[in-house]
């Protein structure tokens, strides 16, 4: 239990991590943190979160299921290689900048519920989100879900507590300044980390286990 456990603390720690990689998402909240404030980068990140329950109660509803089929295998290898993919392209090249350049000069302040409407319709239709989450959730699926009754349903609460509380601590440190340029100056580090994390991951998804 203590493994399936941890699992769940791994996937959830890599998804929080991912918001600090650049994509449609990550912008979007970052943006709109910088130049309306937290509250108004927590709520997009309200509305990507929901957007991200519905792609993670599908993905993990039906991982189970497919985890069971005999061409399982192939959607593992499928997910596998769309996190190396990923990866590769989240990797600093030699022709990219050093820093993320943001857009902090706007000063209109929208409601709060048009930024989280906002949010949910940038996350539900990219169905690259609906990648990610199989690349970081059948894995584990594969291993614990047949035998752990309660391991889906706290893996879906887990990553959807793991992403909006993930959006309100990057909207809440991009408020200090110290933050704000650290992230701005160290970005390709960053993300050097992150594809890291996401090829270890893949490979892990193309070891043989003893689920089916």
């Amino acid at each position: 239990m203590s493994e399936a456990i941890l699992s769940i603390v791994s996937v959830c720690g890599l998804l929080v991590l991912s918001q600090l990689s650049p994509g449609p998402d990550v912008f979007f909240v970052f943006r709109t943190a910088l130049a309306q404030g937290k509250r108004a980068g927590s709520a997009v990140g309200a509305g990507i979160t929901l957007g991200f329950f519905l792609q993670t109660l599908v993905v993990c509803s039906a991982g189970h299921w497919v985890m069971q089929q005999e061409w399982s295998r192939w959607v593992l290898v499928a997910a596998a290689c769309w996190l190396l993919y990923l990866a590769w392209k989240i990797l600093p090249h030699a022709k990219t900048s050093n820093s993320v350049q943001l857009d902090t000069t706007r000063t209109h302040r929208e409601p709060l519920l048009s930024l989280f409407g906002q949010g949910f319709l940038c996350n539900i239709l990219n169905p690259k989100c609906t990648l990610f989450i199989c690349g970081l959730t059948l894995g584990p699926l594969q291993l614990y879900a047949h035998m752990l009754s309660w391991y889906t349903p706290a893996l879906v609460l887990g990553l959807q507590a793991a992403s909006f509380g993930g959006w309100v601590l990057w909207s809440t440190l991009l408020q200090w300044g110290p933050i704000r340029h650290a992230y701005l100056r160290h970005t390709r580090s960053i993300d050097t980390l992150f594809a890291l994390l996401l090829a270890v991951f893949a490979l892990l998804l193309l070891i043989p286990t003893g689920g089916n």
